[in-house]
């Protein structure tokens, strides 16, 4: 009898083994998260008032294919495309290392937030085509150097905070930007010669520029470039 009964216990045990490990790996799987969720996670923990997005879920993937699971998240083909967390009172640091190891991050907009001190270091997500922090409170002065090497950025959003110093000449050199914007801000100086053919928007209003428009944007609506301290009456505008 004692035979029969360890036999079973044997049985019993063997056969419940790889539940338990199944069980065991279902929640190291579930707890440590995929690599994207790690990295916004990591992103989040340096946000102040970051109740807006305490519905991110490490238990929950990020992105379905192109159907976000978490609020802000933009998804396609199941990668993370960008984040847009707008209109949210975020503040705190911008972890700008946390999303650089995202292979498909191209767009990123923290538009009408309560970021401040000075414009991070974005040369550390190169690949960029977008990037939108109008409506904040960044400030000082940006290094010249500031956008080099981004030669995706298509667009550029900086409008309505308190930036100062020149307009940073490296954003002449990106060869696919097409809309910039730096209108009610404190920049000082004249405007780069931007030379860029698809050029569309480079509103530069209500800063405290001097000098004469470059002959490259003379194309432009004048409402760019309205609040500019030196407006010459004989340059010609076209319409867009």
């Amino acid at each position: 009898m004692a035979a029969h009964v360890a036999t079973f216990a044997r049985a019993t045990t063997s056969s419940l083994a790889p539940l338990v490990l199944a069980f065991v790996l279902s929640i190291v799987f579930t707890s440590s998260g995929s690599p994207d969720s790690d990295a916004l996670l990591k992103f989040k923990d340096l946000l102040a008032n970051n109740e807006a997005i305490n519905s991110w879920n490490p238990s929950v993937k990020p992105c379905e294919w192109d159907r976000s699971n978490w609020v802000g998240v933009l998804c396609l083909n199941g990668s993370i495309w960008g984040l847009q967390l707008e209109h949210m009172a975020l503040a705190g640091d911008i972890d700008l290392e946390a999303l650089a190891p995202l292979p498909s991050f191209r767009t990123l907009s923290l538009m009408d937030n309560n970021f401040d001190g000075p414009l991070p270091d974005f040369k550390k997500l190169g690949k960029l085509k977008a990037l939108y922090l109008s409506n904040n409170r960044f400030s000082g002065d940006i290094p010249d150097n500031a956008f080099e090497g981004m030669g995706s950025l298509k667009r550029l959003y900086l409008a309505n905070n308190l930036l100062a110093g020149k307009i940073p000449s490296s954003l002449a050199t990106l060869p696919k930007l097409m809309e910039l914007k730096l209108e009610g801000n404190q920049f000082r100086g004249q405007i780069p010669n931007f030379q860029q053919k698809g050029m569309k928007t480079v509103s530069v209003a209500s800063n405290e520029l001097e000098g004469p428009i470059p002959e490259s944007l003379s194309r432009l609506s004048p409402n760019y470039f309205a609040g500019y301290l030196s407006i010459q009456a004989e340059i010609t505008y076209a319409t867009l």
